[in-house]
């Protein structure tokens, strides 16, 4: 390839104004704005405040409940061996960070302000701050994970599954669902055996819920002295170990109860296992080269745009250019696989053919299509 100078100067020039750096445009009074459904960087909390005044209970209500969040969000991102790292931040930057709220069931007094807030944090800033931080970011599979309760098979109406589905979060780092447990999902998942179940054998009734993997998660009897609860990862992919948690039981404490504790703590486990298995360590570098075809110039500038984008990439840059065809070079952090699957989720196609890394936009890995573009 020969190189094209003033080509590859106006390409990095647009670089520049596709990707402009994270958080650098905060609004100074983010205007309230309805949070996505599902989406991981909102977070609902609780607020309570009393002042001298209305107009001050409110304020130092929304102050209090911004902090709150940002704590809820930032562990729900970070594992946590990694939260004692998490920077401190004052009032001014936690308002930075957010580019929206809305309130609902709302009361006020002449001294008092109770209400539930919803703030929408912004992700590049927040992934920013926790790079900046040297803290791993935890970059979401873009699917669900679907929770198959068995106690000790699959019961669409058994009272464990009905604990491990109060406890499914749609809007965490890593969605957690259920099945819908009709006789569809029962007749697929009510045979499935704990310690054997494949993915063939589960793969339908996840796609039912948009699930691209499975944990089956099983309970032993509520009434013992403690219950212990067994978890096996089932789908594509790279595997995740999960351990047993055991749950003592307290004389005369309801079953649904044991179970509700025993739900919750298998929750958390498997989120923070999803957390430490797609965190990027940013002190982790390499540079990748990779070849583009041209199609077009609009869609030149957008695969550059969507690539500068990426979180976990940086420095990107136009080595060579000629008719139809490129070589871009670019650093990232963490491993391929794990670029692979952030460039997928900015609709992008990375793969190696032949030990030459491809570029494309949109279409699966191994589509020639897709790299052509």
């Amino acid at each position: 390839m020969r190189i094209l100078p003033l080509v590859a100067s106006l390409t990095v020039a647009c670089i520049s104004l596709a990707a402009a750096p994270p958080g650098k445009s905060p609004q100074a009074n983010p205007a309230k704005s309805a949070p996505s459904k599902g989406d991981p960087y909102s977070v609902t909390v609780p607020v309570d405040a009393t002042a001298a005044s209305a107009s001050v209970a409110q304020n130092n209500a929304i102050n209090g409940g911004r902090a709150r969040a940002w704590t809820e969000l930032s562990h729900r991102l970070v594992p946590q061996k990694d939260w004692a790292k998490l920077p401190g931040l004052d009032s001014g930057a936690l308002e930075r960070m957010v580019r929206g709220y809305t309130v609902s069931s709302e009361r006020r007094s002449t001294t008092r302000y109770v209400a539930r807030i919803t703030y929408v944090f912004n992700p590049n800033a927040v992934k920013h701050l926790l790079r900046v931080a040297n803290i791993g970011v935890s970059e979401p599979s873009g699917s669900a994970i679907l929770l198959v309760a068995m106690s000790p098979t699959y019961n669409a109406h058994s009272p464990w599954e009905q604990a491990v589905a109060a406890q499914k979060s749609g809007a965490a780092a890593f969605p957690l669902v259920t099945p819908i447990g009709d006789e569809v999902d029962q007749s697929s998942l009510g045979p499935l055996r704990f310690g054997d179940a494949g993915w063939g054998r589960i793969q339908a009734a996840a796609a039912r819920v948009h699930a691209g993997e499975a944990v089956l998660v099983q309970a032993t009897d509520p009434a013992a002295s403690k219950v212990t609860v067994r978890m096996r990862r089932v789908g594509p992919g790279k595997p995740v170990v999960l351990g047993d948690i055991e749950v003592p039981v307290s004389a005369g404490t309801p079953p649904e109860k044991v179970y509700a504790t025993a739900a919750q703590q298998a929750t958390a486990a498997i989120e923070d296992a999803w957390k430490n298995r797609g965190t990027v360590e940013v002190s982790k570098k390499t540079t990748m080269v990779a070849e583009v075809r041209i199609p077009s110039l609009s869609r030149w500038v957008s695969l550059l745009g969507r690539l500068s984008a990426i979180p976990s990439v940086t420095d990107v840059n136009v080595a060579a250019m000629n008719t139809g065809e490129a070589r871009v070079n670019f650093t990232y952090s963490g491993t391929p696989d794990q670029l692979k699957s952030a460039a997928a989720q900015a609709n992008l196609n990375l793969a190696d053919r032949g030990g030459t890394w491809w570029l494309g936009s949109g279409a699966p890995a191994g589509d020639d299509a897709g790299a052509a573009e």
